[in-house]
């Protein structure tokens, strides 16, 4: 029999089979209609409509509670025009169904083509072929399009980028106002998924200007966790690429051999039940 869950929403009270619980902290993670579609087992268990429908009761749990994680924030490449409103430096960017067009509007000589996230929405591995992130010359992307824009308008829009000259890339973590850093090296956008084992993350004390910009973009964003994307240019400017409100931290600290991040968010969640109790 399928687990009951009543959600009062007048008196915040959760019923989960019989149990009476009111929620304090509600951590909800890849939580959308789209995530639970393409996460669900066995495949194709999960309908739109009920995906849809347990992701607006999740929201609503957290909505309910007296602290909500991760927080509010914009996805995907908004981002990067409010950092850049708020003083951070961002990367050139086009979101694009036509790959030469985008190209030629970005104008950088060398690009970076991907898909944000299809990890999250095309769990079989068959399927991220065409949605690798590449970094190529711009007279290339204009030539060759990729297998995602056939004959230039293409099936979806993706992200078109300037490629940042950079000295280092940071994964940098925020979890209510802690900071936790980790120096990523690898040999191409794509490695970490295609071939894991040339990828190198080093624990780091993360660079002041980094934390600042991190910190800036979470009270904006009113973001309590937050898995951050950097790069620290070859003038030493730090440039925002993404934040993840849902990003994975066990991965990482398994290459980096440290597990200070779960030590961390172990801490926070507590810290927050606390506060929400007191």
């Amino acid at each position: 029999m399928s687990t009951s869950m009543t959600l009062d929403v007048d008196t915040g009270l959760l019923d989960v089979s019989g149990r009476r619980v009111r929620p304090a902290v509600v951590w909800v993670r890849h939580g959308s209609a789209c995530a639970l579609i393409a996460q669900a087992r066995p495949a194709g268990s999960m309908t739109p409509l009920r995906a849809e429908s347990w992701s607006g009761f999740l929201r609503q749990v957290a909505a309910t509670a007296d602290a909500a994680l991760p927080g509010g924030t914009v996805v995907g490449p908004g981002q990067l025009a409010q950092a850049r409103r708020l003083g951070v430096r961002t990367p050139r960017t086009v979101v694009t169904n036509d790959v030469p067009a985008g190209a030629r509007a970005v104008g950088a000589p060398t690009l970076v083509v991907k898909t944000p996230d299809f990890r999250l929405f095309e769990p079989d591995r068959l399927g991220w072929k065409t949605c690798l992130p590449r970094v190529a010359g711009r007279e290339a992307v204009e030539q060759d399009p990729g297998p995602t824009v056939p004959g230039g308008a293409g099936e979806r829009p993706v992200v078109v980028q300037e490629h940042v000259p950079h000295t280092r890339e940071l994964r940098v973590y925020h979890l209510d106002g802690g900071i936790c850093a980790f120096e990523v090296s690898k040999p191409d956008p794509s490695s970490p998924m295609t071939d894991p084992d040339s990828v190198t993350v080093t624990r780091v004390d993360c660079p002041h200007p980094a934390a600042e910009a991190v910190r800036t973009l979470c009270a904006a964003w009113n973001l309590r966790y937050g898995a951050f994307d950097l790069l620290v240019s070859d003038t030493g400017d730090v440039v925002f690429l993404e934040a993840n409100p849902d990003g994975d931290w066990l991965w990482f600290e398994r290459k980096a051999r440290w597990h200070g991040v779960s030590f961390m968010a172990a801490v926070m969640v507590r810290e927050l039940f606390v506060r929400s109790t007191s």
